[in-house]
């Protein structure tokens, strides 16, 4: 559990996740809603693509998957805003989540989010963020 992280820095790390086309379609997710980080952070552990302790790596990460799909249009406002901001956003608005949502040039949904763990506690929340998804510094698996 991250309870003293969650009003400090020093436990923050992001959870990367990747979904592209058909994946995208079928997130069992309440319409709308697909940019709650609350929501990802109860997902299966195994839809964590990756995870960072810091933003350099969070940032180079997303870069990569969004060169290996580059967007149809390079002016594709989901990609754009990623490539632009992400590494302000990281170091700047640490709490909020990056993302890029976006269709790429063969015409498949391309769909990446860094998601910020601990979760902050909002004024406007229905109790606690939930916890983090992975065992930190564990070597062992965590059980299904």
């Amino acid at each position: 559990m991250h309870t003293a992280d969650r009003t400090v820095e020093g436990g923050l790390h992001w959870h990367a996740h990747a979904k592209t086309e058909d994946e995208v379609y079928s997130l069992p997710l309440p319409y709308g809603s697909h940019l709650n980080g609350d929501l990802w952070l109860q997902m299966p552990r195994d839809w964590i693509a990756a995870t960072f302790d810091d933003e350099d790596a969070a940032d180079q990460w997303l870069k990569e998957q969004l060169a290996l799909y580059p967007p149809e249009n390079i002016a594709e406002q989901g990609c754009a805003n990623a490539t632009l901001y992400t590494r302000w956003q990281l170091i700047r608005e640490r709490h909020k989540m990056v993302w890029a949502d976006y269709r790429n040039r063969h015409g498949r949904e391309v769909f990446r989010l860094l998601v910020p763990c601990p979760r902050p506690s909002a004024p406007w929340a229905l109790g606690e963020p939930p916890e983090c998804p992975e065992v930190r510094g564990s070597v062992e698996p965590l059980p299904a």
